[in-house]
């Protein structure tokens, strides 16, 4: 880097580092970002619209990675070893447990390719444990091309093992208003049941083309397991503690909420694994972050420690989103456009039709930029597919329009039952238990 590029760069970290930002401000962000994906019809490949603080973002981007080489020596001096992992790393600067695996050289090389028609996908990488794996890749086009996505990808054992699919994503959808040839990003793919470090294919489609390029794993580091058997506790509310789990990808907490709860607990907002040093290991920024049903076992996912190996680790909570057991979904008549059932507080108002979407208005006194609705069933409980939902913010009114897209429907069908995924209540505490 130029000296005086590196000067403007330092003087701009100063000037971002003064910037006052909560922790609060953070998580609701990171919150908002995961919440806009898991809403789109198609799943985690959404549109990134250009914006006035685009280069802001790209220069904070620069930042946080030139940041991360000059405090670690290590990873400067890997990246330096292979071409092209600069890119890499700028697509996980914001997860601790990743960064950590590529400074500790857990990244394998790959750099499989396979190409149809002018149209050459690569995967250059991956970090991959018994649990899942991370492929990163690359797309080159002889033409330039504005907008690129896959349509499917799939992991298959070579040998013909059958593997239990838990949770995948194809990441965003590459756009550029000017056109590109080079296109860059991440796959996610996680499972129920261990895998072993061996062959693979992976199939892919894109531009209506199939793509099929093999892939060899090394031999995984083994998981940590840890014990727990004890609870956290939250204005009276109990989140039983089952184990926890120290992968190289992530760190999973195995957990319950108390049958004798009278509160439904919704989300944990800011679980965290912390050290003896106090360096905290937070929400995983950008992918799944849980599985599980919220009436019995779940396990909450986030940054891996794997690592660091401190000599002692703790599992801390300070605040959840929670809401009446008695009141703990909404129910309404699309005949009679009625809310005939909420949380306490009567946030939700104004039921109404728009734009062929069910819509609430949501009211609080800070913006609450969350997709609340989750499973919705009919009169009969049947399932009602949940097409889409939409959120926009208006805080001269302190409101947030939620949508939902649903089929037609009839009468026999109401009143619809919504449960809920997130919403605006706290319960709040101080809680920290040792789990190592």
């Amino acid at each position: 880097m130029f000296e005086r590029e590196k000067a403007q760069l330092n003087n701009l970290k100063k000037e971002y580092e003064n910037i006052p930002i909560s922790l609060d401000s953070i998580d609701q962000a990171i919150s908002t970002g995961f919440q806009k994906a898991k809403t789109e019809e198609r799943k985690s490949r959404i549109k990134k619209k250009r914006s006035a603080f685009g280069f802001i973002a790209a220069a904070l981007l620069l930042i946080g990675l030139f940041s991360s080489i000059k405090m670690s020596p290590a990873l400067a001096n890997y990246i330096s070893e292979l071409p092209g992992m600069e890119k890499i790393v700028s697509m996980i600067r914001d997860d601790k447990g990743r960064i950590a695996a590529v400074e500790k050289k857990y990244y394998q090389k790959q750099g499989v390719s396979d190409e149809k028609d002018g149209l050459k996908v690569t995967i250059d990488g991956t970090i991959a444990d018994e649990m899942g794996m991370v492929l990163f890749y690359s797309i080159e086009s002889k033409e330039k091309l504005k907008e690129v996505m896959f349509d499917d990808v799939k992991i298959r054992a070579k040998d013909g093992t059958a593997l239990d699919e838990a949770y995948n994503s194809f990441g965003d959808v590459h756009s550029s208003e000017k056109g590109e040839t080079k296109f860059s990003g991440e796959i996610e793919y996680f499972f129920e049941e261990p895998i072993e470090a061996k062959e693979y294919i992976v199939d892919l489609k894109l531009k209506n083309k199939d793509y099929s390029i093999p892939l060899v794993l090394n031999k995984f580091k083994e998981k940590r397991e840890y014990a727990v058997g004890k609870s956290m506790e939250l204005q009276g509310q109990k989140i039983d503690i089952e184990k926890v789990t120290i992968y190289p990808l992530r760190a999973a907490v195995k957990l319950r909420m108390n049958a004798e709860n009278e509160m439904q607990i919704l989300q944990l907002d800011d679980l965290r694994i912390v050290d003896e040093n106090n360096e905290v290991w937070g929400k995983i920024a950008d992918g799944i972050t849980s599985t599980g049903d919220k009436n019995s076992v779940q396990e909450i996912y986030l940054q891996s420690n794997y690592f660091k190996e401190p000599k002692e680790l703790y599992l801390a909570l300070n605040s959840a989103q929670a809401i009446d057991k008695e009141n703990a979904v909404i129910v309404v008549d699309t005949e009679k456009m009625k809310i005939l059932k909420q949380p306490n507080g009567n946030k939700l108002r104004n039921l109404r039709k728009e734009d062929g979407q069910l819509v609430f208005d949501l009211h609080t006194k800070k913006p609450f930029r969350s997709a609340i609705f989750s499973t919705i069933t009919d009169a009969q409980g049947k399932e009602i597919e949940l097409s889409s939902q939409s959120m926009g913010t208006e805080e001269e009114k302190g409101t947030t329009r939620l949508g939902i897209e649903l089929p037609p429907i009839d009468r026999s069908q109401n009143p619809l039952t919504i449960d809920l995924s997130y919403y605006p209540q706290w319960i709040k505490g101080n809680e920290k238990i040792r789990i190592k």
